[in-house]
C-alpha cells in the first residue's frame, strides 16, 4: 500500500494539530494542578474551552484549505492525543517505586 499525497497530509497535519494540542493540555495541567485542591476542576474550564475553539479550528481549517485526507487526519490527530495521555495513565496506575 502506498500513501498518496492526501494521506501524508493528512497524517503531517494531524500530527500538527494533536501535538499543539497535547502541549497545550499538559502545559495547563502543569501549571494549574496546585490550584485545583481548593478551588475545584472550574479552573481548568476556561482553558479546555480555548484548547477545543483550536482543535476544531485547526481541523476545520485542514479539511477546508488542503486536499489532506480526512480519515488520515483524524486518525494521526487521535494517536497523536491518545498516546500521551495513555504513558500518563499508565504511570498514574503502576507509579515506580
Amino acid at each position: 500500500m502506498t500513501l498518496e499525497r492526501p494521506a501524508l497530509l493528512g497524517i503531517v497535519f494531524g500530527v500538527i494539530i494533536g501535538g499543539i494540542y497535547i502541549v497545550l493540555q499538559r502545559s495547563e495541567l502543569r501549571r494549574k494542578s496546585p490550584e485545583i485542591q481548593p478551588r475545584g476542576v472550574a479552573v481548568l474550564v476556561p482553558g479546555a474551552a480555548g484548547r477545543l475553539v483550536f482543535l476544531v479550528v485547526a481541523w476545520w481549517l485542514a479539511f477546508k484549505f488542503t486536499a489532506a485526507d480526512k480519515y488520515w487526519l483524524t486518525g494521526a490527530l487521535v494517536v497523536t492525543y491518545t498516546a500521551p495521555l495513555l504513558v500518563q495513565l499508565k504511570q498514574l496506575i503502576f507509579p515506580k517505586k
